[in-house]
């Protein structure tokens, strides 16, 4: 605790009530002991009659006693507290207005004397700068420019625990303060903030955050212009990274993003930063190179749902690289999370097609290429089967399937088959359905 001062003119001289009612005295009032003028306090300060409760209390605020001897539980901290409650509850019963701001300027005194007597430990700093911040906002009427000084102590909150202050009173007090340092600071000065906040912002806060960024930075070249010379000054500053990122992307400058998007992989190695450059890469049909971040987002989560859908973009990755045994793997890999999942299946009849496409580019389609598209049925009438959801999707791409099935001349006369025949797509077909290995039914 800070030294105990008594202020010069003693607490409550400063407000014309308080002066005129009686001096401050270190001793307890009508000659009782500490303990017993304490104890007359609190039972009326907890049951609300705070009237009689301030004539026991004030000797305290005076003495400033560390210690009750009969009362080991004693602390001056919390009677401090009390007294400036006690001062805002009496406000609020007076109707002259010179007495109500006597009684509110008396519990600001004891608010104030609080956070300098008290204020070294940061927890209780930051309980009575929120506590004095919620007084000013609460009695602005009655306090010189009460408003400023709430919006103020907002602030200072987050300077003194800004993880802390950031999830008060869902996002509130966030807000309040961020608004406040738009409205009447710097650029500088909200950007500092936003800097020392942004961190341990998520959801609605870093939303609000990021709306704030903009607004003060303006366009995205005056962003690129800010944030720019910070990283060269601090290449692991990573929201100036991040906010590069938004700046980029809102000018398309996909050169320039990439770059920013590797950056921040680099510095913040997460299961986002890999998605990011995944879809990236996806976008500009660098296949290989979304494969490859794809699996460093694979590798840093456990998630059954991101790891399902991710073995399914793998999948798709490999379709287009024209790898189609990996794509059938990641397919089987999605399956063994979630067997019902209509998309997976619907995946594995779309590597299926693939199949045929890729065995038949330099030369006609055969009887034996179309058993295949028995296998592709099969697959989507599964999909549909188990999963109704997709089954719009499936009814959309079946008719194009049923078409070049083996007709009555294939089955028959070609490959000598009967309905309801068995018939194994494998290398036997052709060496490159081999991979496939599966039976489907001729019909």
């Amino acid at each position: 605790m800070k030294q105990l001062i008594t202020l010069l003119g003693i607490l409550f001289v400063s407000t014309p009530l308080i002066n005129a009612q009686a001096n401050c005295q270190e001793e307890p009032p009508s000659g009782l002991s500490p303990l017993a003028a304490y104890s007359i306090f609190y039972e009326n300060y907890r049951s609300g009659d705070y009237e009689f409760a301030l004539d026991y209390g004030r000797w305290m605020i005076c003495a400033k006693p560390e210690k009750l001897e009969g009362n080991p539980r004693f602390s001056l901290l919390s009677q401090y507290k009390r007294m400036a409650t006690i001062y805002e509850e009496i406000s609020r019963t007076k109707e002259d207005p010179t007495v109500k701001t006597a009684y509110v300027d008396s519990a600001m005194i004891i608010l104030n004397e609080a956070i300098e007597l008290f204020g070294e430990d940061q927890k209780t700093e930051f309980d009575l700068t929120f506590k004095r911040g919620r007084f000013y906002q609460q009695n602005y009427n009655n306090i010189d420019n009460g408003l400023q000084k709430a919006y103020g102590d907002y602030a200072k909150l987050f300077e003194i625990n800004p993880e802390r202050a950031i999830s008060l009173g869902d996002g509130y007090y966030l807000r309040q303060a961020l608004n406040n340092i738009v409205r009447q600071g710097t650029k500088e000065e909200a950007q500092a903030f936003i800097d020392n906040v942004k961190p341990f912002a998520t959801g609605e806060a870093l939303a609000f955050i990021e709306e704030k960024q903009q607004e003060i930075l303006g366009s995205p070249e005056e962003q690129i212009a800010y944030f720019s010379p910070l990283v060269e000054e601090d290449p692991e500053n990573l929201e100036a990274w991040k906010a590069l990122e938004s700046a980029y992307e809102d000018l398309d400058d996909r050169e320039k993003l990439n770059e920013v998007k590797l950056k921040i992989n680099e510095l913040e190695p997460t299961y986002e930063s890999a998605m990011g450059l995944a879809e990236f890469a996806r976008g500009n049909a660098e296949y290989q190179d979304a494969v490859e971040y794809y699996n460093q987002a694979l590798e840093r989560t456990d998630d059954n749902s991101q790891r399902k859908d991710l073995f399914l973009r793998l999948a798709d990755m490999h379709i287009n690289l024209e790898s189609l045994s990996t794509a059938k793997r990641y397919v089987q890999d999605a399956l063994a999370i979630d067997a019902n999942d209509g998309a997976a299946y619907i995946k594995m009849a779309t590597i299926y097609g693939a199949a045929v496409t890729q065995c038949t580019e330099d030369r006609t389609l055969e009887a034996a290429d179309k058993v295949v598209y028995w296998l592709v049925i099969d697959y989507l009438n599964k999909a549909k089967q188990i999963d109704p959801s997709v089954a719009n999707t499936v009814n959309r791409q079946m008719s194009s399937f049923e078409d070049v099935t083996p007709n009555s001349e294939d089955k028959f006369f070609t490959l000598n088959l009967e309905n309801g025949q068995t018939i194994r797509v494998d290398g036997s077909l052709n060496s490159c359905y081999s991979f496939i290995n599966e039976s489907t039914t001729v019909r």
